[in-house]
């Protein structure tokens, strides 16, 4: 693997079990939604992908228990993406590109999309997240659609006129 290509989740879960077993470490599995926020440290897989780097930074540590989880593609990810859809407003041929996409991600449900590792380390949660390319796309279509949907507060139609616009009858 070169140093800048990102493993597949889908095999790479298996390889870092065996791994933390081959290294004494204990596993504790766990579900994504559960990891904590704050006083996080996400490590940089784009720029360093190698899970042995980082288990080899919680041993140097001295962590013993490693948290563990996989995650794989559910269906109703991508029907809730497609129902987003129904609601964006598109012209015609963007809504047929989106749902041509989506139609492709689906052929992944049931896939690994996100693998994940971490350890706590004097009050701070070390965390190495791992998803693949698949999985970020249909993420960033998610986003748009959701902001297509829900446009955020703030934008220019929201904000008043600069000072100099102002006009005043008196």
């Amino acid at each position: 693997m070169a140093p800048s290509s990102k493993p597949n989740p889908q095999i790479v879960k298996d390889e870092i079990l065996e791994y933390l077993h081959q290294e004494e470490l204990a596993v504790y599995h766990v579900e994504p939604e559960m990891w904590p926020n704050e006083r996080s440290v996400w490590w940089d897989t784009n720029r360093v992908p190698d899970y042995k780097r980082f288990i080899l930074a919680g041993k140097t540590a001295g962590v013993r228990v490693i948290l563990y989880f996989d995650e794989d593609l559910a269906e109703e990810t991508i029907a809730d993406a497609e129902d987003a859809l129904e609601l964006a407003a598109l012209e015609p041929d963007e809504f047929r590109e989106y749902a041509r996409r989506l139609g492709e991600l689906r052929s992944y449900v049931g896939f690994t999309c996100r693998v994940g590792i971490g350890y706590a380390s004097e009050g701070i949660f070390y965390w190495f997240d791992l998803e693949a390319p698949w999985y970020e796309e249909l993420l960033g279509m998610i986003e748009e659609l959701h902001l297509l949907n829900f446009p955020r507060e703030g934008g220019p139609e929201d904000q008043e006129p600069p000072i100099g616009n102002f006009y005043s009858n008196n």
